[in-house]
């Protein structure tokens, strides 16, 4: 059998080629720019992602009372931002009523019908 002889180990003055030690040294700098890029890029989808976590609105604030029936039947009752409201049919006509959300109380009243006008 034979014997393998060991590489004997590099010394200092074994100098590498400057021009792979200039490659190798870019390769380096390249390769840290890249990993500092991801890191970066990483940690503002992880901060986008807390914050909108963080400032997620709560439930709005529940405003519990009774509003007063009006005569005739309730046809509708429509809710839009910070109104309700409310139709309901009589004998006499259509009434609207508007109340604010907020306060419960009421904004506007529109009667619709009532008795006709002759046109000429």
């Amino acid at each position: 059998m034979s014997q393998i002889q060991p590489t004997p180990a590099p010394t200092e003055t074994d100098a590498a080629d400057p021009a792979s030690e200039a490659v190798v040294a870019r390769m380096r700098r390249i390769s840290v720019i890249s990993f500092l890029v991801m890191i970066l890029g990483v940690g503002s989808v992880l901060a986008v992602i807390v914050y909108r976590l963080m400032t997620v609105p709560g439930p709005g604030t529940v405003v519990s009372g009774a509003i007063p029936a009006e005569p005739g039947r309730l046809v509708s009752a429509v809710s839009a931002e910070n109104r309700l409201t409310v139709t309901y049919q009589a004998e006499t006509g259509a009434t609207i009523v508007i109340y604010d959300l907020k306060t419960l109380k009421e904004s506007h009243r529109i009667r619709v019908g009532g008795p006709q006008v002759p046109r000429p």
